[in-house]
């Protein structure tokens, strides 16, 4: 026996109804799955924000000072010095020069070859923002010379460094003695 015509329109607005449904369901699901997972994503980012809150409060803090106001190892303050000294020279870093600063550093600080090249260029780095070598000089000489990990014959081998790398290219200049002098008073050495 046949179906009238609107029983088959009703079997069929049901199964309509039914395919919408369940399409609506896959829908909220879907969109719920979603907004949970940018929450998780928010929450996750707001830990990692507040995990990583005493390292940009510490970067924000050492951004308001000067470059050099920045420097706590005596390494890398003797480092800088003896780029300052070079550059005394009046032109750019020769070859000598850094062949002379890497191998103090590896004598006096036991580093190896990779690692004086690394400090040499963040000490290039560091003078480049330097306005005035000799009050530079004056500010890394009081932090060696204050340092407690130092002794006097550190103070001594700094000084012989120091020395070195200004006769790198022959007889040091007279900018060059000059910085050389800024640290032997501060570190109260008879010249």
């Amino acid at each position: 026996m046949a179906r009238p015509a609107g029983s088959r329109y009703i079997v069929l607005m049901h199964i309509l109804v039914l395919i919408f449904g369940i399409l609506m369901t896959i829908g909220v699901w879907s969109w719920r799955l979603q907004m949970a997972r940018r929450g998780a994503k928010a929450a996750l980012d707001a830990a990692g924000a507040i995990a990583n809150a005493p390292r940009r409060f510490a970067f924000r803090y050492k951004a308001g000072k000067g470059g050099i106001s920045l420097i706590e190892d005596p390494r890398e303050a003797a480092a800088i010095m003896m780029m300052e000294v070079a550059r005394a020279r009046e032109g750019p870093l020769t070859e000598a020069q850094a062949r002379v600063i890497d191998q103090e550093m590896i004598a006096h600080f036991n580093f190896t070859q990779a690692e004086a090249d690394e400090l040499s260029a963040h000490a290039a780095w560091v003078t480049n923002s330097l306005p005035d070598p000799q009050a530079a000089m004056r500010k890394l000489s009081q932090l060696i010379v204050s340092a407690p990990q130092l002794g006097p014959k550190e103070i001594v081998d700094l000084d012989a460094m120091l020395v070195a790398v200004s006769e790198a290219e022959g007889v040091p200049t007279r900018e060059q003695l000059t910085l050389l002098q800024v640290f032997r008073d501060k570190a109260g050495l008879k010249t």
